[in-house]
């Protein structure tokens, strides 16, 4: 008899994962197993995926949403209940610190002082000292820029805080300005800057009568600020000169490792190691059961 269902999306039931159910308590955690599965996320729970590069779990599929399917080798997808954890809101400098990142280079250790009341995991995180970077020094603004180039900067050391940018553009389509959006913490040396332009139109080919955009995109860069292959470089062309790191000596950063669960109040934070140094913690969403949906994909 043939199949009336028609091809995916309808996987059968998964016994082993309770008939497809998934129900998680504050701050719990679900990692499907390696294969290829179809997913709806219930009210406060979010599919992450593990960024190696940031170092920290990102947002993959929100909570309450129409369904998603992925691929996991069952490591670097997880389902999370974002009710009752801990997060940073915000911290102070402070003073007098050992630069580096995480306790064991630094001497400086975050304690989150009130612990949940309902058995879920206890939050944890590290401090990050010195290594945050300024915005580079325009050399050359270049010219022929059709809207503002991308700008990529080099990663920190494992467990740092990337640093961002955005670039403006002059009148005459040269660098105008670059501003950090956010400033990175734990970098051991000043990073390069790379510009990648941009265009204004799109790219794949004529559509509607116009003609599509310039492959690489208009916009002169300097070599050294050049990514190999995907841009017009020029001696004359933009070019940025990294300065010196700031922040030496003070915190820069707080990460979280673990978010914890079962908080029902918002917890307090202290900082020791570099002088006067604080962090508050967010406020606690109360906790919360989450049931989602997850099944194997199959045909």
């Amino acid at each position: 008899m043939g199949q009336v269902r028609g091809a995916f999306p309808f996987p059968l039931a998964q016994p082993a994962e309770g008939g497809g159910v998934i129900t998680l308590a504050s701050g719990g955690v679900w990692y499907p197993p390696a294969g290829e599965w179809l997913v709806q996320c219930g009210t406060n729970a979010s599919m992450q995926w593990w960024d190696p590069i940031a170092q920290a779990w990102r947002p993959f599929v929100s909570a309450s949403n129409i369904g998603d399917y992925f691929s996991t080798d069952g490591y670097n997808y997880r389902m999370l209940n974002l009710t009752g954890i801990v997060q940073v809101a915000s911290f102070t400098a402070g003073s007098g610190g050992t630069n580096g990142i995480g306790f064991a280079a630094t001497g400086a250790a975050v304690s989150i002082i009130a612990s949940n009341t309902t058995g879920g995991a206890q939050a944890t995180a590290y401090a990050i000292v010195g290594g945050s970077v300024q915005a580079p020094t325009i050399t050359q603004a270049g010219s022929g820029f059709l809207v503002p180039p991308l700008v990529v900067i080099d990663a920190p050391p494992p467990g740092g805080i990337q640093a961002t940018a955005t670039a403006a553009l002059t009148a005459g389509g040269g660098i105008a300005s670059i501003t950090m959006a956010n400033v990175g913490a734990g970098y051991a040396s000043s990073p390069n800057f790379y510009l990648i332009p941009q265009t204004a139109v799109y790219q794949g080919g004529t559509s509607g009568g116009a003609a599509a955009g310039p492959i690489p995109a208009p916009g002169l860069v300097f070599p050294t600020n050049a990514v190999p292959g995907n841009q017009n470089t020029s001696a004359t062309g933009a070019q940025l000169t990294s300065n010196a790191l700031t922040g030496s000596g003070t915190l820069t950063g707080v990460v979280m490792i673990n978010s914890g669960g079962g908080y029902t109040g918002t917890p307090t934070g202290t900082v020791t190691g570099v002088g006067a140094a604080t962090v508050t913690m967010s406020a606690v969403t109360a906790a919360a059961v989450s049931t989602s949906f997850a099944q194997p994909r199959v045909q």
